[in-house]
């Protein structure tokens, strides 16, 4: 268990109030940021204008009640009853209408929030499915949800209670003080010497408080990307043993959220309190004041009731400022992180008078394309051409940029240098949808969605009938394991296709790539986790199937390599040789030495 805050000898307890002590400003371009945030409010102007209204409606019930209560006393110092029951009556009906009004105006100023943040959050989403790949090479999952989830809570909490409450507060606080001053100018500036003092520990708590709120945004997102670590990684952990080290890790974090809740838990047990003693201390002297008044005949009881209560409203208002400053703030900070993603410029950019492609033959051709990631090239200057229903098989060592190349063909990337045509055609020419509704892909790391096998099968096409998504089965060699589940297609499979083997998830991949009957098949190492035999199957059934298609096949397999009519040899981003797998034996060259290191014994097992 953590230490809380202010423990151990004095000088750490000096140390420990003095770290509050930093100056801290609000966001910079918060103003910018607001603006933005209103242009979402501005499609709920309707409901904007009415919480406004209620806002202005609420003001002048809530200062009512201050004035029937001082003459509710007048009456009963004069012990006169005859009109008790008539202020007795106003009161209750006076107290029925501002709930109503309060009810009203929280439920209008809350569903204008919620329908800001589901607009926000519809931003995010489809923004985030235009971002290219180079974006999630940088920014892990658990940042993304935070800001799609708790970053749009911290605005909807803003718009729906934290800016309203400041309106309706400042309209109290202007209406307040000008009935005072009106009503006796030496009682109402007593009344308002307090008002600095709670204004200054207001701000002074938001000033303090809003840092760490930033901090503990920051502590939360990283602990969440730890859980998200520990769950995804589980079986690993397992497997080496070294679960206590990812749950220090974990601790680490979860101590340092801890703390900054004990540091704001300090602020907060300074300033309410300091608060408290301002508004008794103004209270008291009132009180003393307004006493001899009352003695002197120059105001009466009641009178000196109606100013007590209107202090005690003015509290509130002005303990508000400093609040909604913070939450402000806090939103403010949500919204620069929300707006740091929609203002991410996809690398890869459809042009604005983009062809659609339509049905291709095939034929695929790089040229002198030079492409890397950050800082490092992985494809030099590399040209090759590909013949529509051509199959090739793309070899090299690890980090030869094999994978990378048919990363490229589906424009999940742009080179820096060369172009890449299909058909003829560049690609950067053309609709990116129309782009990848001619190509398939089977990567390596296989993913499934948590959903049934007949859906993951159909994500593609969810129009697909069984009879269709049983055929691709029968020939990814899946169909006879499906039917013998309790449940057949409609299995649930778990998150990422746990409750599936390596091999089966690769079928059912495999399977959903042909459903799509694409011209351009991509296997990406797509059978790495499947036996021999039921590979040799599977291709057996691929060959009539993929006839008419492209094919790029990237695998380590002599079995495979032995379907493709043709390899090409990648070396440190280069194509080094290129032919049939006898014409690159019988060379001797790179292919020849690779083959003999690599593929030979597989032969010689066989």
């Amino acid at each position: 268990m953590p230490e809380p805050i202010l423990v151990g000898t004095k000088t750490q307890t000096i140390k420990q109030i003095n770290s509050f002590l930093f100056a801290v400003q609000m966001p910079s371009g918060s103003k910018h940021l607001f603006r933005r945030i209103m242009g979402y409010v501005a499609r709920e102007r309707k409901l904007l204008c009415g919480v406004l209204i209620l806002i202005i409606i609420g003001t002048f019930l809530n200062i009512m009640g201050p004035v029937i209560a001082g003459r509710v006393v007048d009456i009963a110092v004069l012990k006169s009853s005859s009109e008790l029951w008539v202020y007795a009556t106003a009161i209750i009906l006076l107290t029925l209408s501002s709930g109503a009004v309060s009810f009203v105006r929280e439920y209008l100023s809350g569903l204008m929030s919620q329908k800001v943040v589901y607009r926000i959050r519809v931003s995010i989403y489809k923004h985030l499915q235009d971002l290219s790949y180079s974006f999630y090479d940088k920014i892990d999952a658990g940042q993304i949800i935070s800001r799609v989830s708790r970053d749009t809570e911290n605005i909807g909490g803003m718009l729906g209670f934290a800016i309203p409450n400041l309106i309706a507060s400042l309209s109290t606080l202007v209406t307040v003080a000008g009935i005072l001053l009106a009503t006796n100018l030496r009682l109402a500036l007593i009344a308002l010497t307090a008002t600095p003092f709670i204004l200054l520990v207001s701000l002074f708590f938001n000033r303090f408080v809003r840092p760490l709120f930033e901090k503990n945004w920051i502590e939360i997102s990283g602990m969440s990307t730890i859980i998200q670590e520990g769950v995804s990684g589980f079986k690993v952990l397992k497997a080496l043993g070294v679960e206590n080290e990812m749950f220090k890790k974990f601790d680490r974090k979860n101590v340092e959220i801890y703390n900054i809740g004990m540091r704001i838990t300090f602020l907060s047990a300074i300033t309410w309190p300091s608060l408290g003693l301002i508004v008794g201390v103004g209270s008291a002297v009132l009180y003393w004041y307004g006493g001899i008044q009352v003695i002197a005949g120059g105001i009466t009881l009641g009178q000196l009731v109606t100013f007590t209560m209107y202090l005690g409203m003015l509290v509130w208002p002005i303990m508000s400022i400093g609040f909604v400053l913070s939450r402000y703030a806090e939103a403010m900070i949500s919204a620069r992180r929300i707006f740091e993603v929609l203002d991410t410029e996809p690398e890869v950019k459809e042009k604005p008078n983009a062809i659609d492609l339509g049905k291709v033959k095939g034929e695929v051709r790089f040229e002198n394309v030079t492409f890397g990631y950050e800082d490092k090239t992985v494809l030099k200057g590399l040209s090759f051409e590909v013949k529509p229903g051509e199959k090739v098989a793309i070899v090299g060592a690890t980090g030869s940029g094999k994978s990378t190349i048919v990363k490229l063909i589906p424009r999940f990337y742009d080179p820096q240098e060369g172009r890449i045509l299909i058909d003829g055609v560049d690609i950067r020419d053309v609709k990116i949808s129309s782009l990848r509704r001619n190509i398939g892909i089977v990567h390596q790391d296989v993913f499934l969605f948590p959903t049934s096998i007949r859906e993951n099968i159909a994500y593609g096409k969810p129009n697909a009938t069984l009879e269709e998504i049983e055929r691709v089965a029968k020939i990814a060699r899946i169909h006879d394991y499906i039917i013998s589940l309790p449940n057949g297609y409609d299995t649930v499979v778990g998150e990422r296709g746990v409750t599936l083997s390596g091999g089966q998830r690769q079928r059912i991949a495999i399977a959903r790539a042909l459903l799509v009957n694409p011209s351009i098949l991509i296997l990406d190492d797509s059978t790495s986790s499947v036996d021999s035999e039921t590979e040799r199957e599977i291709y057996e059934s691929l060959k009539e199937l993929v006839k008419d298609k492209t094919v790029f096949i990237i695998t380590q397999r002599l079995s495979t390599l032995k379907l493709a009519e043709r390899i090409i040899v990648v070396e440190n981003g280069r194509v080094i040789e290129d032919g049939t797998h006898e014409e690159l034996v019988r060379k001797g060259g790179a292919y020849a030495r690779l083959y003999l290191t690599q593929y030979a014994a597989q032969e010689v097992v066989k």
